[in-house]
C-alpha cells in the first residue's frame, strides 16, 4: 500500500505540472482524435474534428490532484485525527450511564432499538481495540453487580456492559498505553 500511495503521490504531482503548464502555456492546444479514427477506418464525426482545449481544463487537472492527495494523505491524518481509547471508552460509558437512565424512566421496549445501537456502535470501536474486546464485552460470566430490585433485563444489560467498559478504561488510562 505504501508504494501505491507513492505512486499516486507522483501522479498528483504530474496532474499539478501538467495543469500549470496548461495555464501558464500557449493557449493555441487542440483536441483532435480524427488521425486516430482514421488509423482504425472509422469516418470522423464533426463533432471530434480539431477542438480547442477548453479553458477550465487546468483546473479538472487540479482538481484530480487534490483528489489524489486526500487518497494519499487521509490514512496518515485520520489516525492523528482519532481520539485515544480511554477517551472514546469514557465517551461509550457516559453514553451507556444515559441509555440505562432512559430504561428505568421509558422501559425496555423503548430503549431496545437505542441499545443495539449502541452496543454495535461500541463492539466497532473494540473491534480496532483487539478481538479480545469484543468478546470481553458480550460476556458478563465474570462481572459483579449489586443487584437492585429496580434492575430489567435491559437495565441490568447495560450495566454489565458499563462495567466492561469501565475495565476496559481503566487499562488504557495506565500509562497512555495498553497494560495488560
Amino acid at each position: 500500500m505504501p508504494f501505491l500511495r507513492f505512486l499516486m503521490a507522483l501522479a498528483c504531482a504530474a496532474l499539478v505540472i501538467s495543469g500549470w503548464m496548461l495555464q501558464n502555456g500557449p493557449h493555441d492546444l487542440y483536441i483532435d482524435v480524427c488521425p486516430v479514427l482514421q488509423q482504425a477506418a472509422i469516418p470522423c464525426p464533426s463533432w471530434a474534428a480539431r477542438q480547442p482545449l477548453p479553458d477550465f481544463m487546468p483546473f479538472a487537472l487540479y482538481g484530480l490532484a487534490a483528489l489524489g492527495v486526500l487518497f494519499v494523505l487521509w490514512p496518515l491524518l485520520s489516525g492523528v485525527l482519532d481520539q485515544p481509547p480511554a477517551v472514546m471508552l469514557a465517551e461509550f460509558i457516559q453514553r451507556g450511564r444515559d441509555l440505562h437512565e432512559r430504561a428505568r424512566r421509558e422501559g425496555d421496549e423503548a430503549v431496545m432499538p437505542a441499545l443495539d445501537a449502541w452496543t454495535r456502535e461500541v463492539s466497532q470501536f473494540l473491534r480496532r481495540l483487539g478481538h479480545k474486546y469484543v468478546l470481553a464485552f458480550s460476556d458478563f460470566k465474570s462481572v459483579e453487580l449489586f443487584a437492585s430490585q429496580y434492575d430489567t433485563p435491559a437495565t441490568l444489560e447495560i450495566r454489565q456492559r458499563i462495567q466492561r467498559l469501565s475495565e476496559f478504561e481503566q487499562r488504557f488510562r495506565g500509562d497512555g498505553v495498553e497494560a495488560g
